[in-house]
């Protein structure tokens, strides 16, 4: 659900940003702070209700703690910085092009206006392929449209990667919380359950993600929640 919500948010971003800049270019973020927090919450949500399955009994506490919130907040930072750091370099990508192809400002705002929200190789993908369509000889309309539904492909899947990726993240380490919470508060021994991997049979899942399936650890210390906690980035 989150996934699907967070991929559509993203691509009318970056259409807007296309369509409506301004003619000096602006550099803009792609927030998803309000999916993540969403994702998040409806993770933990659902994990009470489990909770309340297996014990027999309503679980209901109130899950915005302080912890959570500082998950979040720092969660969410990073992907913005990420995102931004990727806009940066796209349009670094195109000022370069115009220094080595000689593109006039209009033509770099023209491509940068048309590629923001690519990442950067994939920016010089759309390039290629525009330029080995000239080069076979077809005029420049078929080359800027079958160079626009490349674009649009690939748009497609950063924003799939991107959602994926954040809706996940956010709404499994809700399932955490929600656990740990319970924990905290005596409704659950911790030395009694362990949380277990489950990637097996999804989409678009990493062989490194993979290889924790059906992996089995103490609650909140699973290997992925690990890895951002320390920095680590896992998406893509």
């Amino acid at each position: 659900k989150w996934s699907k919500i967070i991929a559509d948010a993203f691509q009318k971003w970056a259409k807007d940003v296309a369509i409506n800049g301004r003619s000096n270019v602006p550099i803009t973020q792609f927030d998803p702070t309000s999916f993540i927090e969403s994702a998040f919450y409806e993770g933990g949500e659902a994990q009470l209700v489990e909770l309340g399955k297996i014990l027999g009994m309503g679980v209901k506490f109130d899950i915005r703690s302080p912890e959570a919130e500082d998950w979040i907040k720092q969660y969410a930072a990073k992907q913005i910085k990420y995102i931004s750091d990727q806009q940066k370099a796209a349009i670094r990508q195109t000022k370069l092009r115009g220094f080595q192809d000689g593109l006039t400002i209009q033509q770099q705002r023209k491509l940068i206006k048309e590629h923001i929200g690519l990442l950067p190789n994939h920016i010089i993908s759309v390039g290629n392929y525009k330029a080995s369509l000239l080069k076979s000889g077809a005029d420049p309309a078929t080359a800027d449209k079958l160079a626009s539904k490349y674009r649009d492909k690939l748009l497609r899947y950063r924003a799939n990667m991107i959602a994926e990726t954040e809706g996940m993240a956010a709404s499994n380490a809700g399932t955490t919380r929600a656990n740990l919470d319970a924990i905290k508060r005596g409704i659950i021994k911790e030395d009694e359950y362990l949380e277990e991997i489950v990637a097996s049979g999804l989409k678009n899942v990493c062989d490194k993600c993979n290889s924790f399936n059906g992996t089995q650890h103490k609650i909140g210390k699973g290997p992925v929640l690990q890895q951002r906690s320390a920095g680590g980035k896992v998406e893509g």
